[in-house]
């Protein structure tokens, strides 16, 4: 199918332009295109079909990945989504590769294109969130529900440390 040891994957992030930008007629069609795509995939019960329609928007698949139903992927660039073999990306995951602020925050942050890898036999739970730029190292496992902002060395697990925290609620009891 694919050999993820051939795929060029970018260093730099990408600078894109604040807000909407006008669109050609052929992104126009790309971007209906992809979005068709993805709505299929959203729900289709069979994963050999959600991955090949991943594919189908510009996505990098290898071989042997399961892909999740309800998985949302970056619409406006999918192309820098990168998931190498035997990887297992569950329900309702987020993966985005764009930050896009609005104007007014130019100043802040840099409206940016970054790529998200998933390194060959990684993990992802079910409802995770994993931000531009991020790379989930090899046999790494992500636990339910996190968001990951950060890169995951090989061979780690990321989990959430609950703390417990206590509060005071008396005061709002007094008056009853």
């Amino acid at each position: 199918m694919s050999n993820c040891k051939e795929w060029v994957i970018p260093n730099e992030p990408i600078t894109i332009g604040y807000g909407h930008q006008k669109r050609s007629f052929r992104e126009k069609v790309r971007k209906v295109r992809n979005t068709l795509l993805a709505r299929w995939a959203y729900a289709c019960p069979i994963n050999k079909l959600r991955v090949q329609f991943h594919r189908w928007r510009g996505m990098h698949i290898g071989d042997n990945v399961y892909i999740g139903m309800y998985c949302i992927f970056d619409n406006l660039s999918p192309e820098y989504i990168y998931i190498m073999d035997n990887v297992s990306v569950n329900a309702n995951t987020m993966i985005i590769t764009h930050f896009n602020p609005v104007d007014r925050f130019n100043k802040m942050f840099e409206a940016q294109i970054r790529p998200v890898v998933i390194k060959e036999k990684a993990m992802v739970a079910v409802r995770c969130t994993i931000l531009p730029g991020v790379t989930i190292g090899e046999y790494s496992i992500v636990s339910a529900g996190m968001v990951i902002d950060k890169d995951v060395p090989d061979y780690t697990m990321v989990r959430e440390k609950q703390k417990r925290q206590e509060v005071d609620m008396h005061f709002m009891f007094r008056s009853l």
